[in-house]
């Protein structure tokens, strides 16, 4: 039986190696390349010729994208809990900043809406999701994020 298998992969392979041959010549196939104009000159610069890319930009939401811009808001304090725990560390509501307000601080605008905060700086988008509110208090100015009966308040 071993025979027969010999016979037919000897047959198999003579019959492939026929065509593939066949193939090859009669379709002009080339194992090079022809170089098409003469040489390029060699640059003087090794990033000559290549665009140069803009700056990427990034999106995102949370409660942390005024930490994520540290050359404009810098974090002195943060607490997280249930909602009802840090109700003494929410300022007052006279001392809310109230939506609609537009805050400047080094390259980021701050966009202060009814139940968000927005910042832009550049091409870059954060955004502070719902229930979001933004206040100038005695320790700075203060984030306070409500969510799922938790709050976080941090202070920069």
């Amino acid at each position: 039986m071993l025979r027969y298998y010999v016979i037919a992969a000897v047959i198999v392979v003579a019959f492939g190696s026929i065509v593939f041959a066949h193939r090859f010549a009669s379709n002009g196939w080339k194992l090079h390349a022809d170089a098409a104009g003469p040489p390029s000159a060699a640059h003087g610069n090794s990033n000559e010729g290549f665009v140069a890319t803009p700056a990427p930009f990034f999106v995102g939401q949370g409660p942390w994208v005024l930490s994520a811009l540290p050359a404009c808001f810098v974090q002195q304090s943060s607490k997280e809990g249930p909602s009802p725990l840090l109700r003494e560390d929410v300022p007052q509501a006279a001392l809310r900043i109230a939506p609609g307000t537009t805050l400047h601080r080094a390259n980021c605008t701050v966009l202060v809406r009814a139940h968000d905060v927005w910042v832009y700086r550049g091409r870059d988008r954060l955004r502070v999701p719902p229930e979001a509110r933004l206040f100038n208090g005695p320790q700075g100015l203060t984030l306070v994020y409500d969510h799922a009966g938790r709050t976080e308040v941090r202070v920069y």
